[in-house]
């Protein structure tokens, strides 16, 4: 199967025009021409996820977070990002991203994200004004209401992450929630519009998480990695009719617990 015919079909899923402008998207590296038999899905594109799709003959890496985000004006092989792209190229591997539109796609991050969080009646936080039904971030309701002590607890085993950091009353009952995988700190004030009691997202700064909390909306912090690596089973879906070897990347959280 080619490569662009790889592309169109993720692109059903997650358009490009879903991306923000400040985003890096799409085709990255390589040949859009080529025949792709060996697919490796991932979270990132970095030395170590490289390296095993080079060892897994891969033709192709799907990933969510793109490389080259502002740029760049050298590729110097003793930099990550320089040695990243010089395995990519040495080795004929195309690389494709879809970072902001798997985010906001119907059926992407922020609807698995939702599910896993227990969300019903699921609505967008910030809808996209051309693409029907697509958006950053979901809110909705729980089946009943649970203590924040109790929610945290929840989505700490839903997403099998090491712990979770929860600021705001443990003791307050929550009734709605709002998600936003990976960093989504500037979704908060859309969520206490709609009436939210917790956001559940990721790398939460001190301030910010101070002031949300002051502002009437609770925060529980679930770590990156953990509230948006299950993007690899979606891309996985995506393209699993496809006529490719899909791999699956076995890359561990940038963070570790001691």
């Amino acid at each position: 199967m080619l490569c662009k015919d790889i592309i169109k079909i993720i692109e059903k899923t997650a358009p490009l025009g879903l991306a923000y402008s400040w985003d890096n998207s799409g085709f990255l590296c390589g040949d859009i021409n080529k025949e792709v038999k060996r697919v490796y899905i991932t979270l990132d594109v970095n030395m170590y996820t490289v390296d095993q799709a080079v060892k897994n003959s891969a033709d192709m890496i799907i990933s969510h977070h793109p490389i080259m985000f502002g740029g760049i004006k050298s590729v110097d092989y003793c930099s990550p990002q320089g040695y990243v792209i010089k395995r990519l190229i040495e080795n004929n591997i195309a690389l494709y991203a879809s970072h902001t539109p798997m985010d906001c796609a119907a059926g992407g991050i922020n609807d698995a994200l939702a599910d896993k969080a227990g969300i019903i009646n699921k609505k967008i936080l910030e809808p996209n004004r051309d693409f029907s039904g697509c958006g950053l971030g979901r809110y909705g309701d729980l089946d009943s209401p649970v203590t924040l002590a109790k929610y945290a607890v929840f989505i700490k085993e839903r997403l099998c992450a090491p712990f979770v950091r929860v600021c705001g009353n443990t003791n307050r009952l929550i009734k709605r929630a709002a998600v936003g995988g990976g960093a989504c700190d500037d979704l908060i004030p859309e969520a206490i519009a709609k009436g939210v009691d917790v956001m559940v997202t990721s790398d939460m700064k001190y301030h910010i998480s101070m002031d949300a909390a002051e502002s009437g909306i609770c925060v529980i912090d679930a770590g990156h990695y953990y509230t948006e690596v299950f993007v690899i089973d979606i891309f996985a879906d995506i393209i699993k009719n496809c006529d490719v070897k899909i791999i699956k990347s076995t890359e561990k959280d940038v963070f570790m617990t001691l």
